[in-house]
């Protein structure tokens, strides 16, 4: 293993290149991680009611709180595929689960690309002696690689940590460049950590983190069919239990939004034909939840989209936005800046100037957005990117 290659104890890794998306191809688009032992396990998953086959089966399986091994696709979502694409997933992991000597139930699938379109079972089958047999000399970034569709580039962190009773690593992997919006970011991630905690404790920090991080970027608007998230904690058999106190769960808690936000941010900044990252931060919001509402009206307007990709602070595009977004706020006591630049102020343009300076800040690679609604406590950040041509011409020829 080359020594750049992040490593964690307790998990195994291996890709191969299945011709998922485009047969006869040596693109990597089957990947397989593999747990030592049985890890705890957590997931949440998209909440669009046209959930895909494996969606399903992950949410059933890993119920129980326990996982060995992902078998992760990409190319084919598998979804809006029925039962047979039900049955492919089932018969897929199960061959997968006797190869390795485990539980059938201990295997999750996970999948995406387009939508509609059974799987090519043939061919992964085919490719399953080939994962197993890589599995000592297979590299997480191959797994990473083997995930992304139109992503331009793997999407990985690893972090460490230090609970009462020693140091502890996360490593964390992610696809999702378009089609990405909260209720989850098409976005799959696997998060893996070297440290054991019991499931429900796990599944409570990861929900907390996918609040914060997951649930507030915005590519799109559009929600996927099958957007996953999943943690594993534990992998090797001597493997630590996190301590039951709360300075443990505060450590463990803060390195999994770290991690969460890492891949989140990394998703942004690969957006479909993004050239900016944009963080919209929303202040003095009427109630729980209003500030959140504005922000993310704003981030997926096309129009303020459109203006961020020309680098152009047409301020009235986002009050525009913010005031349609269904939250009373009074538009004539609000403060707005760009970056550090002041644009409006209790409702006021604040002076002539402001333009070029503003449209310095926007030149940036990356730059935020203040609106200060005043009529509240409640505030919320949302990141999202611009909107150009190339974005339009992926998703034209997606299927192509």
């Amino acid at each position: 293993m080359n020594k750049k290659e992040p490593r964690i104890s307790g998990y195994r890794f291996s890709a191969a290149a299945a011709g998922i998306k485009r047969a006869g191809t040596d693109r990597l688009d089957l990947g397989l991680i593999v747990s030592d032992s049985p890890a705890s396990a957590a997931a949440i998953t998209t909440t669009n009611l046209m959930f895909a086959a494996p969606v399903e089966i992950t949410r059933e399986r890993l119920a129980s709180g326990a996982c060995r091994a992902i078998l992760i696709n990409s190319g084919n979502a598998n979804a809006y595929t029925g039962e047979q694409g039900r049955r492919d997933a089932l018969d897929l992991t199960g061959e997968l689960a006797e190869g390795l000597g485990i539980g059938a139930d201990l295997v999750v699938p996970m999948s995406t690309g387009v939508i509609g379109l059974r799987l090519p079972v043939d061919r992964i089958r085919e490719k399953l002696p080939q994962l197993q047999q890589g599995l000592d000399q297979g590299t997480f970034m191959d797994v990473a690689a083997a995930m992304m569709t139109t992503d331009t580039r793997p999407k990985t962190v690893l972090l460490g940590g230090v609970s009462s009773d020693g140091p502890f690593k996360m490593l964390g992997m992610a696809k999702g460049s378009g089609m990405i919006a909260p209720n989850m970011a098409t976005m799959l991630a696997v998060i893996l950590t070297d440290i054991r905690i019991e499931p429900n404790r796990l599944r409570e920090c990861l929900v907390e983190a996918n609040s914060r991080t997951f649930n507030c970027l915005t590519i799109d608007g559009d929600t996927s069919t099958n957007d996953t998230v999943i943690v594993m904690a534990g992998g090797g058999s001597e493997a630590r239990e996190l301590g039951g106190g709360r300075a443990d769960r505060d450590a463990f808690s803060s390195l999994l939004n770290e991690a969460c936000m890492s891949l989140a941010r990394q998703i942004v900044l690969d957006g479909e034909g993004a050239t900016k990252m944009v963080e919209v931060r929303v202040t003095g919001a009427p109630g729980p939840g209003a500030a959140a509402k504005v922000a993310r009206t704003i981030a997926e307007s096309p129009l303020v989209k459109t203006a961020f990709h020309g680098e152009d602070p047409n301020w009235g595009r986002i009050l525009c936005s913010a005031g349609r977004a269904g939250v009373v706020f009074d538009p004539y006591n609000v403060d707005l800046f760009i970056g550090e630049v002041p644009i409006v102020k209790q409702g006021q343009v604040v002076s002539d100037d402001w333009e070029s300076a503003a449209h310095r800040v926007m030149q940036g690679r990356e730059f935020s957005i203040q609106l200060d609604l005043k009529a509240g406590d409640d505030e919320a950040s949302f990141l999202t990117t611009d909107m150009s041509e190339e974005y339009v011409t992926i998703n034209a020829d997606y299927r192509s």
